[in-house]
């Protein structure tokens, strides 16, 4: 039985789910000196977003960390990073903007969700004539 999509209705009355991209994440390729991220082809994914408590912000994994933050529970999986294996960084695409995968929080494959940390990317670094289009 999955208990979350008994939920996930009632608390969508108050927190709509809304509809974004999932870009996971396949790599790297080295240009020069700079490391250029790969991402599969996106897939539309069902999304709660939702706000991270206050006192959630200022530190985390002995870092203090500042920028925008959102907790999201995600309809599949996704994955932050992990250096250790190589593999991560998947990007969500939500509310015009791209959201970088920083920790899975909870995760229930056999429910086929997950909770994710995320935290806000630049729109479009000054440098960088690039889109993420360009590195899938």
């Amino acid at each position: 039985m999955k208990i979350h999509d008994l939920v996930r209705g009632m608390i969508g009355v108050v927190n709509p789910n809304i509809t974004g991209s999932l870009y996971r994440s396949k790599g790297y390729v080295l240009e020069g000196t700079q490391q250029n991220p790969l991402y599969e082809d996106p897939i539309q994914v069902e999304l709660q977003i939702q706000s991270v408590p206050g006192d959630k912000l200022s530190h985390s994994h002995f870092l203090n960390q500042q920028g925008e933050r959102k907790v999201v529970y995600v309809n599949g999986q996704a994955f932050g990073i992990d250096r250790v294996r190589g593999a991560g960084g998947d990007l969500l695409e939500f509310y015009g903007r791209r959201w970088l995968i920083v920790q899975r929080l909870e995760a229930w494959e056999n429910s086929d969700w997950c909770k994710v940390a995320v935290v806000a990317q630049l729109d479009k670094p000054e440098d960088d004539d690039a889109s993420i289009e360009d590195y899938v």
